[in-house]
């Protein structure tokens, strides 16, 4: 393996570990301890590491290690009504561009989102967080819009790490909005913009709405 597939395949191992809370929020990750859990080498650690501070993911403490960089609620709400223009208006630009290749890829990640939760592991949930965020990036895609489609994938990491910070137990975190998206699909196969944005808002205020029931 190349020195940079390692430090990205080293990347996600951390990010992986992180987003499914097998790291304390409150503990200190150490290269020498990273290096021993994932059976690499300094260098492809460090980089990796690197990365993650320069992502925002984590922080780096001299003479003590890297810690996880905590969310606030303040930054949750804000990513949520970021996330809300950002998917409504990326919608708009695509509605007219949409044709029936781009549905049939649409199709094919609801199908998997709903084989996947019938499973039950800490993979699984990490594969169905990802199979929606991959659906609504990718819907941004079709508006042709690359800057815009670039801002909601990052916006989508940092609710994904929020997620997975305050929402500790499986059982609270918000199942994908599988069907919502299948209804979505539909919409637009059927060229209903109206209805098509309708099931894009419910499936985002739903997961919103979700964070604030456990939070309060």
């Amino acid at each position: 393996m190349s020195p940079t597939s390692l430090k990205d395949k080293t990347y996600q191992d951390i990010l992986f570990r992180i987003l499914s809370n097998e790291f304390s929020r409150d503990s200190f990750l150490v290269e020498k301890k990273l290096c021993d859990l994932f059976q690499v080498s300094r260098s492809p650690v460090r980089e990796a590491l690197v990365e993650l501070c320069r992502d925002g993911i984590l922080k780096n403490i001299p003479r003590a290690g890297y810690q996880i960089v905590r969310i606030s609620e303040k930054q949750m709400r804000d990513a949520f009504q970021i996330r809300l223009f950002l998917e409504t208006e990326g919608l708009n630009l695509a509605f007219e561009r949409i044709n029936d290749r781009n549905i049939a890829s649409l199709k094919d990640i609801a199908n998997e989102s709903t084989r996947v939760l019938c499973e039950s592991s800490d993979l699984s949930l990490m594969r169905r967080m990802n199979l929606n965020d991959n659906f609504h990036i990718m819907l941004s895609e079709f508006s042709g819009n690359t800057l815009l489609s670039s801002y909601l994938s990052q916006t989508m990491r940092l609710l994904h790490r929020g997620m997975a910070q305050f929402m500790i137990e499986e059982s609270q975190l918000p199942q994908s909005g599988h069907s919502i998206h299948h209804q979505l699909i539909e919409a637009l196969e059927t060229r209903q913009k109206d209805l098509a944005q309708r099931y894009l808002k419910e499936d985002i205020y739903s997961m919103e709405q979700k964070l604030w029931e456990v939070l309060t």
